[in-house]
C-alpha cells in the first residue's frame, strides 16, 4: 500500500513538473514572439503594401483630357449624396455625356499608418457631349481626391488621384473609404467609387 503510494506521488510530481516546463517554454516563445516584433518595429520595418485588384490597362483608356477648373475633394458632410440617386435614361438620340469607369474599387489590402497610399482612378467619356463634374466628395477627412479637370470632353478622360492617409486619426484595421462625384451624365448624376485596407496597428 505504501509503495503504492509512493508511486502514485512520483506520477503526480512528474506531471507537475512537465505542465511547468510547458508553461515556460510557452513563455519563453511569446517573450521571443514580442521581443522580434518590437525589434522589427524600432527598425523601421513596415509592412508590404499588397494591393489585391488587378490595374487598369492604360494601353485601352482613352487619351487625357486638357485640364479644365481641376477639383480637389474633400469631406464635406452637406454634400454628400443620399445613395441611391436614381438616373434619368434618355433616348438614344439625344446627345449626352456618358460616364465609364474601367475601374471603381480598390483594395489596398494590408497597409502600415504611415506613409499614406493612393490610387488613380480614370473617368471616362464615351459619350457624345462634354462630361462635367460639379463635385467631389470624400466619406471622411483622412481621404482627399483630386480631379485633374472637371470637363471631359467626349471620347476623353479625366484622371482623379484618391490618397488615404491612415495616420490621420486612430484607424486600424479594415477600413472602407468612399469617393463621389457628382456628373451631368442623366444615367449616372451620382458616381461612387470604393476603396478598402487592412490598415496594420
Amino acid at each position: 500500500m505504501k509503495s503504492t503510494t509512493t508511486r502514485s506521488t512520483r506520477s503526480q510530481q512528474r506531471s507537475k513538473q512537465a505542465d511547468a516546463k510547458f508553461v515556460i517554454v510557452i513563455g519563453a516563445l511569446f517573450v521571443i514572439i514580442v521581443g522580434t516584433i518590437v525589434l522589427l518595429n524600432r527598425m523601421g520595418a513596415q509592412p508590404q503594401v499588397t494591393p489585391n485588384a488587378a490595374p487598369v490597362d492604360v494601353s485601352t483608356l482613352l487619351p487625357l483630357a486638357d485640364p479644365v477648373n481641376p477639383i480637389r475633394g474633400f469631406h464635406d458632410m452637406p454634400n454628400i449624396p443620399q445613395m441611391p440617386v436614381q438616373g434619368q435614361a434618355l433616348s438614344a438620340d439625344i446627345p449626352q455625356a456618358n460616364v465609364d469607369l474601367p475601374l471603381a474599387r480598390w483594395d489596398w489590402g494590408t497597409i502600415p499608418r504611415k506613409p499614406p497610399v493612393e490610387k488613380t482612378f480614370p473617368i471616362q467619356n464615351r459619350g457624345n457631349q462634354p462630361l462635367l463634374i460639379t463635385s467631389v466628395v470624400t466619406s471622411c477627412g483622412c481621404t482627399t481626391a483630386d480631379l485633374n479637370s472637371s470637363t471631359i470632353p467626349a471620347g476623353q478622360r479625366a484622371d482623379l488621384t484618391v490618397i488615404f492617409d491612415p495616420n490621420f486619426h486612430d484607424t486600424s484595421g479594415p477600413v472602407t473609404r468612399i469617393v463621389w462625384l457628382s456628373t451631368n451624365d442623366p444615367d449616372m448624376p451620382v458616381v461612387e467609387l470604393r476603396l478598402d485596407a487592412n490598415v496594420s496597428p
